[in-house]
């Protein structure tokens, strides 16, 4: 792991926050992700959010009140270092397929990272957002993407664009049968909404999964 220096930390909640480091000499694809951490302590992986043309990094975390490293991530200032891995992981766009049909890009809470990254990086992309939140208030920077291409589902609250859990949303609405289908987000979640878009007729080859912790 190499030593990248901190350029400073957006809040964009009381427990979410984004950390902007240096790029320094990686190159990613979107929706990888890479491990960081503090140097010699313990690291976590995180999607990389911001788009490939950017000359910084930036990963969207969530503070857990018993996490290790989260809670030290969100106390780093300008001028410190974090160390970061190179990035892996196979939860990309295949260029050959980009064009072909519209992406939905189903997630809950933070793993509407990777899918910030597409946006970022593919502005001919056509996509759709359904993003499960608690409370419309942890619909991160939803402004940035185009008008009606994001959709929030509030479970906690009557305040999004649509009232219960991603789950729900998916059972009552006609979904388009040729599109690509994206899920981010539990385990729980993915496994519910991979058998809800079976049900629909979408084939596994329409379907690629991300589990986040």
């Amino acid at each position: 792991m190499n030593l990248h220096r901190v350029q400073g930390i957006r809040n964009l909640s009381d427990s979410t926050f984004i950390l902007c480091f240096e790029k320094n000499d990686i190159k990613f694809v979107p929706g990888q992700h890479i491990n960081v951490g503090l140097p010699g302590e313990d690291d976590r992986p995180y999607s990389i959010y911001n788009g490939v043309k950017d000359d910084h990094l930036e990963i969207l975390i969530k503070e857990i009140p018993n996490g290790y490293v989260s809670r030290k991530l969100k106390l780093m200032e300008p001028g410190k270092f974090v160390c970061v891995d190179q990035p892996n992981g196979d939860f990309t766009i295949e260029r050959e397929i980009m064009d072909e049909l519209p992406f939905w890009l189903i997630c809950t809470g933070t793993g509407i990272s990777p899918f910030h990254s597409f946006v970022a990086s593919y502005p001919g992309l056509k996509y759709r957002i359904i993003h499960g939140i608690r409370y419309s208030n942890e619909s991160y920077e939803h402004k940035k993407y185009s008008d009606g291409t994001y959709l929030s589902c509030t479970s906690g609250d009557k305040t999004g664009d649509f009232n219960g859990r991603v789950t729900e949303y998916l059972a009552n609405t006609d979904i388009e049968k040729q599109a690509y289908y994206y899920v981010c987000g539990s385990y729980e979640m993915i496994d519910q909404v991979y058998d809800l878009l079976i049900y629909k007729g979408i084939s596994k080859a329409q379907i690629k999964t991300e589990g986040y912790f």
